[in-house]
């Protein structure tokens, strides 16, 4: 279910063409921008190609990454568990988790096979902190799918640079990814503490890289 529901994330495809420096106005418009990003690099991968996975992931790190808003996703998952944890150990669960999401949307994107997703209509965020944008998922002739995919705006620390929108997660039927994941790890740091989780994370890391 969260392989699938992240290709589903992943399936933003359109045709709107938007100018960089607008993408961080509101989440209606950084969705349609990475998507067109990542699918237009996406369309010239050769899956056939010993590298393909590889090439997939650096589409990931380059065109996603720098929109998912991973710490805060992070400590979400934790949830009342990081009361228990250190700032290293923090950090090193932060890091580990970012390269569990790299991986998982890498294999996400690798089963892209040109659905459609049709998101709602732009509105105001004027005054907002988090926004859920709804769409649908449709896929041939299953009934379509209702996601919504939730942003948060960072404030700018600095006059000079703006507020930006980061996505951190989302919901597919009603069902949010985090709160599933964060169900998950709430029982693997009860039976084997932070540390043990973060070498699992790392493990499975690890072992993505090398199957590649």
């Amino acid at each position: 279910m969260f392989i699938r529901c992240l290709m589903l994330a992943c399936s933003l495809l359109l045709s709107v063409s938007i100018m960089a420096e607008q993408v961080n106005e509101n989440p209606y418009r950084l969705m349609s921008y990475v998507a067109e990003q990542t699918f237009s690099r996406l369309a010239e991968v050769d899956r056939e190609a010993a590298d393909a996975d590889q090439q997939i992931e650096d589409i990931v790190r380059e065109q996603l990454m720098p929109h998912i808003d991973y710490r805060y996703a992070s400590f979400v998952v934790l949830g009342k568990q990081i009361k228990k944890t250190t700032k290293p150990q923090r950090i090193e669960f932060t890091a580990a988790f970012k390269e569990y999401l790299v991986s998982t949307y890498t294999q996400a994107l690798g089963q892209y096979k040109q659905q459609q997703v049709n998101i709602e209509p732009e509105r105001s965020v004027e005054g907002k902190s988090k926004v859920g944008v709804k769409a649908q998922f449709v896929d041939g002739e299953r009934p379509p799918i209702k996601l919504e995919f939730k942003f948060r705006k960072l404030k700018n620390k600095t006059p000079d640079s703006p507020d930006r929108w980061l996505a951190y997660d989302l919901i597919a039927e009603g069902v949010s990814l985090l709160s599933t994941k964060q169900s998950e790890m709430d029982s693997l740091i009860r039976a084997n503490g932070i540390d043990g989780v973060i070498k699992l994370l790392q493990d499975k890391n690890f072992a993505a890289n090398e199957s590649k």
